[in-house]
């Protein structure tokens, strides 16, 4: 009984360095790293790179700041992955930017720049902050956007996929919309 504990400890101490350096990496690389944080509501993924813009809520003194409710930035994917970088301010006025609609006791309600056709309420719900939305004319809360642009024109959309999870029922939810 004690030989085959002996081989088996020696067997997977042989072996684990070799799953720790091969297979676990594989399983890593397999999935995508979204280098989530405790305020984030949603990010835009686009067809690109692999870049993230991030928008996570912005507080002050634990509530939701009220000139300021968004905090916007590049997460780096490709070259320094985890590198987060401000936008420019091009990128906050043309593409990425929000304007503030409406703010009140830890809300606010707001607009992207690159798609005032659609309102978001930030909120608090069961002690987190979300964002929510309407995805298939049902209220959800919006986890990302994902933009494809056009095959010949990069600075062109040819369609913005919403993706949410259901308010009511926790169902996934995706909406295509086009320009």
């Amino acid at each position: 009984m004690e030989r085959k504990r002996n081989i088996r400890f020696a067997l997977f101490r042989r072996l684990f360095p070799v799953w720790l350096c091969c297979v676990l990496p594989l399983n890593l690389w397999a999935q995508e790293v979204f280098y989530p944080t405790e305020n984030r509501l949603f990010h835009i993924e686009r067809s690109k790179n692999r870049n993230l813009v991030c928008y996570d809520a912005h507080l002050t003194e634990g509530k939701l700041d009220s000139k300021k409710p968004l905090d916007v930035y590049w997460i780096d994917r490709e070259e320094a992955p985890g590198k987060r970088k401000g936008l420019t301010a091009i990128q906050r006025r043309m593409a990425y930017g929000y304007k503030l609609v409406a703010s009140g006791e830890d809300s606010a309600q707001i607009t992207l720049t690159a798609y005032s056709g659609r309102v978001l309420r930030i909120r608090k719900l069961n002690g987190k902050y979300v964002c929510v939305i309407q995805i298939n004319n049902r209220p959800a809360i919006l986890h990302s956007l994902y933009v494809q642009a056009k095959p010949k024109d990069s600075l062109s959309v040819e369609y913005v996929e919403l993706r949410g999870k259901d308010m009511e029922t926790g169902e996934l939810l995706t909406e295509q919309v086009t320009p």
